[in-house]
Parts: C-alpha cells; sequence; structure tokens
C-alpha cells in the first residue's frame, strides 16, 4: 500500500461537462427488449452520453468554466494535469496542447497521465504532491480529468457499449503554506494481474477497440477496494470525524452495492448518478460529488478503481462551501 498525508490542500471549485447526445439502453437494439430491462436494472445504467468531440476540446471547455467559477485568473495556474485515456493524438500531450492553447505561463507545470477509473484520486495525488513543493504561498492548479470512451466501443459490443459515456471534470485545487493541518490522505494500490479485466486491442481496421471481463472486474473490486478504503481509514486515526458520504467510481450498481455492503454503508451516505450518466470512467467522482457537494462540511471518502488494475482512495477535508457545476454541451 502506498499511505501519504497532505498539508493545507484544498479543493476550491468542480466544472463537470457532460455531452448533451444521449443513449437510452432501453432503445438499444443489439440485445432484446427482455435483455435491455435486465440490463439497466443490474447495472443501474439507463442513459449514456456520446462526445462527437475530442476530449482536449471538452478539457478546454471546462478550464474556461473553472476559470470563471473561481475568479482565477491564468497566469496564476502553476499546474496543469489532465487524466484521461482516450487523446486524440499520442503526441504532443493534451496539457501541452491547452497551455499553448490557452496562453499559460512559461513556468506551468504541464503533463498527461494515462489512467483510467483511478485517475481522479492519483491525479490529486498528483497535484496535491506538485503543490506542496512549489516555493510559493498559495500555488493553484486544475486537475482534468475524463475520456470521451465511446470513440473505443464497437457498436456491437454488448459488455462495452451499454457501460460506458463520454464526460470530463476540472478541479481547482490550492495549496496553502501557513496551513498545517491534514486536509487529505491516500492510498494508492495497483494489482497488476488484473490488467486484462478492462483493455484495449486492435481490430481489423487497425483501430483501438475497449474489451472488458465483467467476471474480474467484479471480482477485483469486490476483494480489493473494501480493504483498500478500510486500510486508509484505520490509518488516518479521525474515529470522531468519520466520512458521511463514500463516493465511488460509478463502474455499476452491481459492483458499487456489493462494495458498499462490504463497508456496511447506509444508501444515504453513497449517492450515485449511473442512471443518468453511466461509467464516465475518471470523471464520475467528481461528477456524482457535485451531486452532494452543498451538504458537505466534514471528511468525505472518494474512491477510484479499474484499469490496471488500479485503487486508489482519498479522505478529503472539506470544510467550506465549494463552488461546483455541471454543464451539457
Amino acid at each position: 500500500m502506498a499511505l501519504t498525508k497532505h498539508r493545507g490542500v484544498k479543493i476550491k471549485g468542480i466544472v463537470n461537462v457532460i455531452p448533451e447526445l444521449t443513449e437510452d439502453n432501453l432503445q438499444l437494439t443489439i440485445i432484446n427488449k427482455e435483455e435491455r430491462v435486465k440490463l439497466v436494472e443490474h447495472t443501474g445504467i439507463r442513459y449514456r452520453r456520446i462526445s462527437s468531440l475530442p476530449v482536449k476540446n471538452l478539457f478546454a471547455r471546462g478550464i474556461k468554466e473553472a476559470m470563471e467559477l473561481t475568479g482565477w485568473n491564468y497566469d496564476e495556474i502553476d499546474v496543469l494535469i489532465c487524466v484521461t485515456q482516450t487523446p486524440e493524438l499520442s503526441l504532443p500531450s493534451i496539457a501541452c496542447q491547452l497551455h499553448g492553447d490557452l496562453g499559460l505561463k512559461q513556468q506551468t507545470i504541464c503533463y498527461d497521465i494515462n489512467s483510467g477509473c483511478s485517475g481522479y484520486v492519483y491525479g490529486f495525488h498528483t497535484v496535491a504532491s506538485i503543490l506542496s513543493s512549489i516555493s510559493k504561498d498559495k500555488p493553484r492548479a486544475l486537475l482534468c480529468c475524463g475520456d470521451v470512451s465511446t470513440h473505443l466501443l464497437s457498436p456491437e459490443d454488448t459488455s462495452t457499449r451499454p457501460i460506458f459515456s463520454d464526460a470530463i471534470s476540472v478541479t481547482a485545487i490550492e495549496y496553502n503554506a501557513n496551513d498545517n493541518n491534514i486536509t487529505a490522505r491516500f492510498n494508492l494500490e495497483t494489482m497488476g494481474s488484473g490488467q486484462s479485466a478492462i483493455y484495449t486491442e486492435l481490430n481489423a481496421q487497425n483501430n483501438k477497440i475497449m474489451r472488458l471481463n465483467g467476471i474480474d472486474v467484479f471480482a477485483y473490486s469486490v476483494k480489493y477496494v473494501p480493504q483498500n478504503i478500510e486500510t486508509l481509514i484505520k490509518s488516518a486515526e479521525i474515529p470522531d470525524e468519520m466520512p458521511n458520504l463514500y463516493v465511488f467510481h460509478q463502474a455499476n450498481k452491481l459492483i458499487n452495492d456489493a462494495i458498499s455492503k462490504k463497508l456496511k454503508l447506509t444508501s444515504d451516505m453513497v449517492p450515485h448518478t449511473l442512471e443518468i450518466y453511466g461509467n464516465t470512467a475518471s470523471a464520475s467522482i467528481p461528477i456524482t460529488l457535485c451531486s452532494r457537494l452543498n451538504e458537505m462540511n466534514n471528511w468525505i471518502l472518494l474512491s477510484g478503481f479499474g484499469v490496471g488494475f488500479s485503487v486508489a482512495s482519498v479522505l478529503v477535508k472539506v470544510s467550506d462551501f465549494v463552488p461546483h457545476k455541471t454543464i451539457e454541451i
């Protein structure tokens, strides 16, 4: 396990960008009507979002909205990290492209992270680590997470098409060098033996196609995610301030319900957005978090898990109102 703790790191704003174009699993013609009903019942996913735009364009819109939401200026951005598995180009990185498009200062640290469903927490950890090393009172970062997963799907694949959806999120994060309070605790783990649970391969047209082994994903998630979370909470030693909100990556209803049951969580402690947005990869945690963020003033638990097989959880302190919004385009 990799347990770390960070002082003075706070989320200052979240913007989610979700495509308006929607596909209804109850109208999906690649399976029959009875199978459609069972699929929605078991996965919890009815609607999925589809983007015709590259992920970079969605990130650019999210950044613009985040700057307006926080009142930050572009020349105040010290770090720009983009977490995605679906770049339109192999190089240069999306972060460097956005740096040029937005005219960020030369001193801004920019790079991409190739990560999936655990990517929001891994990205958050990366940003927290970088910010705390910068010689500045209040350095600022933008964490962009998300994918256009539908660009990797075969239209006839009944294991992936009803599950995956397109969306991105941009999180504004600030570090206060004068704040000695621990505000984030992480537990990051990797089980590479599960690398074949979700993967891509080349089809006859030399296009990348996503493949999913649902049994392996379920087995790894239910075994390792509760262990990861329990270890993190135990190490945090905050019995009087236990998290009252657990935001999981939105994999599917079966997996998330099984994890909640193992952790003995009540339904009101575990929000979900699966029905209306589907599995939006690394964007699913901030999207779901924003659905309940107005209620929070305590420690919250965020946990991502998936491709790799990778598991990452964070206890993060929310002590002030966090401005946020979700837009459809």
